[in-house]
């Protein structure tokens, strides 16, 4: 977060090199394999003399105040710099993927969950309550707080007498097959899907029971 697009992949004629100095080195709180992470604080001057300061990373405490350095600055943003002294070519992009790659494999993760949710607050708005009927419940390989997870399969007929079927993944298998039947809200355009309402969290389920759908209640 603390890189410049610009200067990340900037090329030479982008760059401006001149010299500068170390001006502090702390260390930080992070370590990789017992080495400490230690913050290096720079300063140097651009072309017309006026000061900046950055600063970079290194796992080792090789460097010291009043030390001299290479800096290379953007020549339209002076104030945007590296330290190009170090063995480390790549070091600036490699840092930056990593950091990209992890967000990137996060919204992964969190994108199927946020379409879920989003599917199923449209169902709760939009469709219609109706109780359902578990008919088949199979175990999956998945685990949930110590909980084997449930492939529940539900049974219900829609407004137009036609019989559904609708499965949901669920580890609160005891929570669901204790009544014959569950509250279902399925979507009227599209029947085959639903929303099993003990499936969802305790102070949604109760809302929707107390306010939305207060006779299934």
């Amino acid at each position: 977060m603390q890189l410049n697009w610009n200067i990340l992949f900037a090329g030479k004629k982008d760059l401006v090199t001149t010299s500068g100095f170390i001006t502090s080195l702390n260390e930080t709180l992070y370590k990789v394999n017992e080495s400490t992470l230690y913050e290096y604080r720079y300063r140097y001057h651009d072309e017309s003399q006026i000061p900046y300061s950055g600063f970079f990373l290194e796992y080792a405490d090789f460097y010291e105040p009043g030390q001299e350095i290479t800096i290379e600055y953007l020549k339209d943003s002076p104030e945007v710099s590296r330290f190009a002294g170090k063995d480390r070519q790549n070091y600036d992009q490699i840092m930056f993927l990593a950091g990209a790659g992890s967000i990137i494999i996060g919204f992964l993760f969190l994108y199927p969950s946020y379409r879920r949710t989003r599917r199923e607050r449209k169902i709760i708005m939009m469709g219609r309550p109706v109780e359902g009927k578990l008919v088949y419940a199979e175990p999956t390989n998945m685990r949930v707080n110590e909980q084997p997870v449930y492939n529940l399969t539900y049974e219900y007929n829609t407004s137009r007498d036609d019989i559904q079927q609708f499965s949901v993944r669920s580890h609160m298998i005891r929570n669901l097959s204790d009544e014959r039947t569950e509250i279902l809200i399925y979507d009227p355009s599209n029947p085959d899907k639903a929303v099993v309402v003990d499936t969802l969290p305790g102070p949604v389920a109760r809302y929707i029971l107390n306010k939305i759908y207060p006779s299934y209640n």
